[in-house]
This record gives C-alpha cells, sequence and structure tokens, in this order.
C-alpha cells in the first residue's frame, strides 16, 4: 500500500544517499591532490606536520575551463549532472521572496543573493538581478494561485514586462509552470536539510565559476530577444516596447527537461490548407545543425564546449552590443516559439511536456537553494 511505496522511496533515496557518500569521500581525496596539498616532513623532534597548500587553481574566476576542478566536485563524482546551470536557471529566473518563503520555508532579506532574471523589460535595462525582487502579491488572497493570477493580470497592458512577445493564457501558464517546479523541488530540498551537500559541493554551486549566472544570463536574452540565437541571418524579435498591444509575434520557447524530443502524439494544428503548424516548442534540447555550431544538446562533447564558452562571454554592455556578440558567439539553434498556445490541441502538448519533465533538474534546483538559503 502506500506505506510500503513510502518505505520503498525512503530506501531508494538511503542507498542514493550512501552512494553519494562514498563519491564524496573520493572526491575529497582527487580534490587534495588537485589542490596541490601536501604534508611537509617534520624537520626536528616535537614539530607537528601542517598544511601548506602549493599554488593551485583559482576558483574565483569567472574565466575558466569548463573541465576544472568544481567540474568534478559537482558532478564529475558529485550528485549533479552537465546540465546543473540550465536546470537551476529555468527555475530561479522568476523567484520572489515571498516565493522563497512560501515553498521553501526562509525568510530573507531583500540582499538576500539569489539570482533572477529583471521582469521589467525596457531597453537597456539591467538582464539579471542579483537579488531576488518582492513580489508584493496581494494579502487580501489566501491561495498562492490567486496572488500570481493577481499578479500577472495586473500587469497585462504592460508589453515591458516579463516575457515577450507572450500571450496572456501563456504568461498565465508559465507562472503556474514555475509554481509547479518550486513545488516538486520542496521535497528534494526538505531531504538536502536532514542529509546536507558537503560544503566544497556547495562552494563550487555559487561560486562565481559555476554555470549558473552565465546559464541566467543567457535565459534573460532568450526571454527578452527570442530567436537571438537561432544562427538565422533574420534579426531577434523586436524589444517589446516596440510592439502593440495584441501583435503577438515570436517568444521564448519554454523548456522541458524531458529524455524526448517531444511528447508522444504531439498534436499537429492545421492553420490553413497548404500549412501545418509544427507543433508547440517546449524541447529541452537543440541539436545542433552544423559542425561548427555551439549546441546545448545531449551530445557531452558539444555540451562541454558550449559551457566553456558561455561562461567567457561577455555578458555587459547594452542591449545592441549584447545582441551583435550573442547572434555571433552563442549560436545554438533556439528559433524561439513561433506557435502559440491558443487552442486545446496547444494545451495537450503543453500539458503533456510539463507532466513528462525530468524531476532530477529539480533536485538540482533544490540543491543550489539549500547551499544558499542554509
Amino acid at each position: 500500500g502506500i506505506n510500503a511505496e513510502y518505505g520503498k522511496q525512503w530506501y531508494q533515496r538511503r542507498v542514493r544517499g550512501s552512494q553519494y557518500i562514498c563519491k564524496m569521500l573520493f572526491v575529497s581525496l582527487v580534490s587534495l591532490v588537485l589542490l596541490g596539498r601536501v604534508i611537509p616532513a617534520p624537520t626536528t623532534g616535537t614539530t607537528d606536520p601542517v598544511w601548506e597548500p602549493t599554488t593551485g587553481p583559482d576558483i574565483t574566476s569567472t574565466s575558466v575551463p569548463s573541465d576544472n576542478i568544481c567540474d568534478e566536485v559537482l558532478f564529475g563524482a558529485g550528485p549533479l549532472n552537465a546540465n546543473y546551470g540550465q536546470d537551476i536557471a529555468h527555475r530561479l529566473h522568476s523567484m520572489t521572496v515571498e516565493d522563497i518563503k512560501y515553498y521553501f520555508g526562509v525568510s530573507v532579506t531583500l540582499d538576500n543573493g539569489i539570482p533572477t532574471v529583471n521582469t521589467n523589460l525596457t531597453a537597456n535595462a539591467q538582464r539579471v538581478l542579483p537579488d531576488a525582487p518582492v513580489a508584493g502579491y496581494d494579502g487580501a488572497f489566501l491561495t498562492q494561485a490567486m496572488k500570481q493570477l493577481d499578479k500577472v493580470l495586473s500587469n497585462m497592458d504592460d508589453p515591458d514586462w516579463a516575457i515577450v512577445n507572450y500571450s496572456l493564457v501563456e504568461k498565465i501558464a508559465h507562472s503556474f509552470h514555475m509554481s509547479e517546479l518550486w513545488a516538486r523541488s520542496k521535497s528534494h530540498y526538505d531531504m538536502l536539510a536532514m542529509e546536507p551537500l558537503p560544503e566544497e559541493v556547495c562552494e563550487c554551486l555559487t561560486s562565481s565559476q559555476s554555470d549558473v549566472i552565465p546559464a541566467l544570463e543567457l535565459l534573460a536574452l532568450k526571454i527578452k530577444f527570442p530567436g537571438l540565437t537561432s544562427g538565422q541571418d533574420t534579426p531577434p524579435a523586436a524589444p517589446p516596447a516596440a510592439g502593440r498591444k495584441g501583435d503577438i509575434g515570436k517568444a521564448y520557447k519554454l523548456y522541458i527537461e524531458t529524455d524526448k524530443k517531444g511528447p508522444a502524439g504531439s498534436p499537429r494544428v492545421a492553420r490553413s490548407a497548404d500549412q501545418v503548424a509544427p507543433g508547440y516548442d517546449i524541447y529541452a534540447v537543440h541539436v545542433p545543425k552544423t559542425p561548427d555550431e555551439y549546441s546545448l544538446s545531449i551530445d557531452v562533447e558539444w555540451n562541454k564546449e558550449y559551457r566553456r564558452h558561455l561562461r567567457n562571454f561577455d555578458f555587459t554592455g547594452t542591449d545592441e552590443d549584447v545582441i551583435r556578440k550573442a547572434r555571433e558567439e552563442l549560436v545554438d539553434g533556439d528559433e524561439g516559439l513561433e506557435e502559440h498556445l491558443d487552442s486545446e490541441a496547444g494545451w495537450d502538448t503543453w500539458r503533456e511536456g510539463f507532466k513528462n519533465m525530468d524531476d532530477f533538474g529539480n533536485y538540482q534546483f533544490a540543491a543550489y537553494m539549500h547551499c544558499k538559503l542554509r
């Protein structure tokens, strides 16, 4: 029954925890060697040996190769995988102070160190914020669903808010989708509270050389300028202020971490006699179209190279400067969302995509929040 299933899940978690501890012991030994720590021989009778680190890798630098020591700590033999930056950025990008309190039970200050994407999409506004902002939910509403719905509807006339070219329905669906991810992450977060991650894992996961901030910067660009990294000659979607209310164009592609290229039997909705819509693009990865194209594909080598390149990309400057550089240097084949959620058939595809999400992405986000909030 339910108790038997719970017991099975508990046992599996304990086994995974034991396996993880063994892995981390191995990583600790490897780390000591890589850091060049040695115990010098004692010189005279009663002198105790002391730790004296030699020159090792600079773990504070942002310009480091992807196969640095933190990669080994995090997923070489650690608890995460190479997509941790993308998984965490996806769940971070609309987090607020109130959401942190509701889903993780921690009250944070305005200076909280939880980075998010700025919902202000006006020209040259800071794209990534260093701290989660206050949402300002209306306390008159009791449920989180009504608070979030009120937030979306209260900004429905602002074309410079949240996500470029998303329809009202898509913004509501996106808001509830994020709540679902946070709620699913909570069980992993609670488990980590009982079996905390080693300090070296948290140091690497939250350090300046991790993949999280570069992935968040890239996500912010795609939200504001969908299609920017497609590799096509056409310019990215115009900034929202240049559009008109009700004029829905290309938008940010909502990614679902799944091992499928799309839900089985994804419906295709006919738009005209000679055109069949390609479906609603909520897929997780881009397969490289040419040998020289960087990609966030499931191919390990492509992924490793793209991560290295992304870490060294300069996201500073005006929108115009960054757009120019990103179009040339961050090509991953992402054409953005071209078919919108405007029918039951479209929702069938979105719903199946949500249901087929990879839960490991939630664990990776929980690990990040565990490290940030403990």
